[in-house]
Order: structure tokens, then C-alpha cells, then sequence
């Protein structure tokens, strides 16, 4: 997204909507996702300006999807097309990443239904939107949750579980994610950073070669990231920028991986990787 601008949800929480009428929530929820969709394709005309690009698509480009039936919008609909069409004409690879709220292999059986409604949205957006990746964590990290993931994943349609990537995160690394992808036939998405907090029994750099046997012939997926500070609590957070020390250290991995950077900078930050990279490929 582009620094100093976000989606827009037409109402200030669901609270709000109680009290409207629906032809109320139907006007200003679509001028919202009208907003959105707008909005993803200025930051996709970004993207263009440097060549072949990636770009995470918010999850929140259709607010309040549960509360109005936003598929019978012509206007809604056609806007999305626009998007699908440049970006497939630009080789910009758009991505989704449902937020933490999604937890499949949660211990509530409520909130994995919840979880399984989260992504049914995301794929039907992801199918009007051209997007083949939908990133996910694996969730909870406690108990048998390896097996509560593999078998609560297993109640996903097939054309959406073939669209899911699982990243490792601050509590399950990428040698637990790997063993899951294997046993589900999901594709594996690389967290550098997370790596570095949460590593598993050997470096990141011996579980290449599986990443790249799951991705099942596509350009993996992998994330970029730099602590905002050598403290826990700051270390766990995305600085405003990736540092040149990550850069130098990562960098021979943009050759192996669509890399997708995550930076409180934005399109600042991905500027700057660009051209700090052609200086370290330099030097």
C-alpha cells in the first residue's frame, strides 16, 4: 500500500451497522469498496513503474463482506476485473494474506468455522482478483497442533487449498511448516525474519531445496522484514525500512524467490531496496 493512504470501511464498526437500514449499508459499503478497488489499482500503476512486481492485496478491499451481498454490485464487480486485467497485462503477482484471526487449527471449533468462512471470502475475492496465492499461518502452537492443522485443513474446498501458501511465524518454524506442507500438499511461504525468531534444528538455507519441490514448479514466496529494534518487543515488529545488513545477507535470494517486502515504509521502503540493491549487486 502506498504510505499516508489505506482502505476505507464506510462505517466506524460493525456496532454501527445495527442501527442503519441495509439500503444505508449497501450505499456506503459499496462507495467504500468502490474507494478500495480504486485505490489497489493506483498502488498497482505504482507497481508497474518497476517492471514485473508483487502486490498483497488487503484483505479488507470489500469491508463488512458479510453484511451485504456485494456480489450483485455490477460496479463492484467490474472494478474488479479492471484490477485482474492490469495486473495480468503488467506481470504484477498479487497476493492475499487473511489476518490473524484466521486460525485453522484453533483448539475452538467456533473459530475455526469462522476461520473457513475468513477464506472462503478471500478465495472468492482471490477468483474475481486473479490471485493465486493466499498466505496463511499455521495458527496455534500448542498441543497436537500439527495434526489439528492437517486435519482441520482437510475441510477446505480443493481449488482454495491449492491456492494456500503457509508462512512460519514467531512460534512454529519453517521445519514444522515444511513437515505440514508435505503431509497437506500446501506450498511453503519463507519468513526471513520469523526465521530469526522462531529457527528450527538447522539453517533456513537446507530446507531451500524442499521449498522449491513444494512450490510445485511456481516461483516460491518469501518475506522480507527488518526488527524495528534490538529489544523483544520491538524486535518482533517491521521496521520503516530493511536494513542494508539484511539487504547484503538475503539479497542472492531474490534470484530464488518473488520476495515481498514488509516494511511500515511501504512503497519507500521497496524504492529503497530497489536501488540499494543495484549498489550492493555492484559493489
Amino acid at each position: 500500500m502506498l504510505k499516508g493512504k489505506g482502505m476505507k470501511k464506510g462505517f466506524t464498526g460493525i456496532t454501527a451497522l445495527g442501527n442503519t437500514s441495509q439500503n444505508e449499508i449497501d450505499r456506503k459499503v459499496c462507495e467504500a469498496a468502490l474507494y478500495n478497488i480504486e485505490y489497489t489499482l493506483e498502488c498497482l500503476e505504482w507497481v508497474k513503474n518497476f517492471g514485473k512486481g508483487l502486490f498483497r492485496v488487503s484483505s479488507n478491499i470489500i469491508p463488512y463482506n458479510e453484511f451485504w451481498q456485494w456480489k450483485s454490485f455490477d460496479t463492484i464487480l467490474e472494478k474488479l476485473e479492471t484490477v485482474k486485467e492490469f495486473a495480468r497485462n503488467n506481470d504484477i503477482r498479487l497476493v492475499m494474506h487473511p489476518d490473524q484471526f484466521t486460525v485453522i487449527n484453533s483448539e475452538s471449533k467456533n473459530v475455526v468455522l469462522n476461520s473457513i468462512k475468513i477464506l472462503n471470502h478471500h478465495y472468492e475475492i482471490s477468483e474475481l482478483l486473479g490471485v493465486e496465492d493466499i498466505i496463511i499461518h499455521v495458527g496455534s502452537s500448542k498441543g497436537n497442533y500439527k495434526e489439528r492443522f492437517i486435519n482441520n485443513v482437510a475441510l477446505l474446498d480443493g481449488k482454495l487449498r491449492n491456492k494456500l501458501l503457509l508462512e512460519n511465524c514467531h512460534s512454529v518454524g519453517i521445519e514444522d511448516v515444511i513437515e505440514i506442507c508435505e503431509k497437506t500438499n500446501i506450498r511453503p511461504c519463507l519468513d526471513f525474519h520469523h526465521d530469526r525468531i522462531k529457527p528450527s534444528s538447522q539453517s533456513f538455507e537446507g530446507y531451500i531445496e524442499k521449498i522449491l519441490k513444494l512450490s510445485k514448479d511456481r516461483i516460491p514466496l518469501a518475506h522480507l522484514s527488518s526488527p524495528a529494534g534490538d529489544e523483544k518487543k520491538s524486535y518482533t515488529s517491521h521496521a520503516e525500512y530493511i536494513s542494508n545488513k539484511d539487504l547484503i545477507e538475503f539479497q542472492k535470494y531474490f534470484n530464488i524467490f518473488d520476495m515481498e517486502i514488509e516494511a511500515k515504509g511501504k512503497e519507500k521502503a521497496v524504492k529503497k531496496v530497489i536501488e540499494d540493491l543495484s549498489k550492493i549487486t555492484i559493489e
